[in-house]
């Protein structure tokens, strides 16, 4: 562990005295987690050429409307868990540092054509199984051409007009709730295939039909994978009958010929529709999701249901700033497996560290409540105490991973709670291209998860960034 952490920290150290950019901080916007979503058309402007980068970002090519942009980024972060799976089949700790480097050019051709192109080095240094998605040498992690297509209001932006995105991209809606870049543990989620996006008034709208990504180890092997189909139809709304909030409407249409749940495997074809309210005023802020879920899986209907609610509150602590949050989530579970329905939530393509950076468990079958506090001593620093109470929504289903996989020997077991997670964590954002992330997250198991062979776990994890 010792030999394993070493790297990251003498990283950590060498970004940390690496020269910031006091001025990118103040008239540069920040980077996007969707790299794409950048806008570096400000530039032509030589006084708002701060940043040390800044001639990489914007690359005039003749015409005024031509342009290249580079960027990328480096990360590095070592993850310790004292028993991975809990320990099941086996309690050896696992202790390795994961590598990333990601790089994209974006080229855009006039007001109706762009094209982005992305490509990602991940490895897994001394994880006992290195599989994707902790590794993947060297491969596309996004290509596709944007086509802007014309409108009549000469007041539209090129960049606000409607376009037509053919190719690998990454997709990232609402809260990430169910559709996530997945940005932990190493290798993003990407899907191939076509979307349309623009906005109708003030309405936000995105009409896609993928594939996901199969990932592979090794070098340019990634492919679409043709056993998943996933397309939908997401609306977001600045305004709705809730005051002071925004609304998002949905329907996601999955499908996976090798789904996987408690009662077996089969095909499976799943509808979801569901919506959510966020916003905020004075000190409080909300984001409340539900859903419903209905389709087959082999031979058998299929009907679940889900929702999600974070609710917090803003205060000061002693000169900081401070948030309580409760967030409480429920995914349904299968409650009769002889019924010939399956009643199991599936969280579709979700962050992999729902509940925390552990990702140890995930929104099928469950009942979470889960309080918080956050600090900021400084606006650059944030530290979080979180603690999750767990339970089965159904005891005649199993315990299931953040993956979705059923835990083996869960399942009828009686024994609603699963355990509790306790996680600290601290996020520095020391300037606008350097990140630091720490934390630890102990997890206690109950009995269900105890008398298959799972333990508590301790998982400890730290990351150091540079984005440009």
């Amino acid at each position: 562990m010792t030999r394993a952490i070493a790297p990251i920290l003498a990283l950590s150290i060498a970004v940390a005295g690496a020269p910031c950019h006091a001025e990118a901080q103040g008239t540069a916007p920040p980077y996007n987690f969707l790299r794409y979503n950048e806008d570096y058309r400000y530039l032509q402007d030589p006084a708002r050429r701060t940043d040390a980068w800044d001639p990489v970002k914007w690359i005039p090519l003749g015409e005024p409307h031509n342009y290249l942009s580079l960027g990328g980024e480096v990360r590095e972060r070592f993850e310790h868990y004292s028993a991975p799976n809990f320990g099941v089949p086996g309690p050896s700790a696992d202790g390795y540092l994961l590598h990333r480097i990601l790089f994209h050019a974006d080229l855009h051709v006039g007001d109706l054509f762009r094209g982005f192109l992305q490509l990602g080095n991940h490895f897994a240094f001394g994880k006992d199984i290195a599989t994707p998605p902790y590794e993947d040498r060297l491969d596309v992690q996004q290509a596709f051409l944007d086509i802007h297509l014309p409108t009549t209001a000469d007041s539209v932006a090129a960049s606000e007009r409607p376009f037509l995105r053919i190719g690998r991209q990454e997709m990232a809606f609402g809260s990430q709730r169910l559709v996530s870049v997945r940005d932990a543990p190493n290798v993003r989620r990407s899907f191939d295939g076509a979307r349309l996006s623009g906005k109708a008034g003030d309405t936000k709208l995105d009409i896609f039909a993928t594939r996901t990504v199969l990932l592979k180890a090794g070098n340019f092997d990634d492919h679409p994978n043709h056993a998943q189909g996933f397309w939908g139809v997401y609306s977001t709304f600045p305004k709705s009958v809730v005051p002071a909030s925004g609304a998002d409407l949905y329907y996601l249409g999955f499908e996976n010929s090798l789904g996987r749940y408690s009662i077996g495997t089969g095909a499976e074809r799943r509808h979801s529709v569901g919506g959510r309210i966020f916003g905020g005023h004075g000190a409080w802020d909300w984001d409340w999701e539900a859903l419903a879920q209905f389709g087959s899986f082999g031979r058998q209907d299929l009907f679940a249901w889900g929702f999600s609610t974070d609710t917090g509150y803003a205060f000061k602590l002693a000169g900081w700033g401070a948030r309580a949050g409760l967030k409480a989530t429920v995914g349904s579970g299968d409650r009769d497996p002889g019924d010939g329905k399956l009643g199991t939530f599936n969280g579709l393509f979700p962050k992999l560290a729902y509940f925390n950076q552990a990702g140890l468990l995930g929104a099928s079958n469950v009942m979470d409540l889960q309080p918080s506090l956050t600090l900021k001593p400084t606006s650059t620093l944030r530290l979080t105490l979180s603690w999750d109470f767990i339970w089965r929504q159904s005891t005649n289903d199993a315990v299931y991973t953040a993956a979705a996989a059923p835990i083996a020997g869960t399942a009828g077991r009686p024994g609603r709670y699963t355990g509790s997670q306790l996680a600290f964590d601290v996020v520095w954002q020391i300037d606008r291209h350097i990140a630091i992330n720490a934390g630890i997250v102990h997890v206690d198991v109950a009995p269900v998860l105890g008398n298959t062979g799972g333990h508590n776990t301790n998982f400890t994890y730290v990351s150091a960034a540079y984005t440009f």
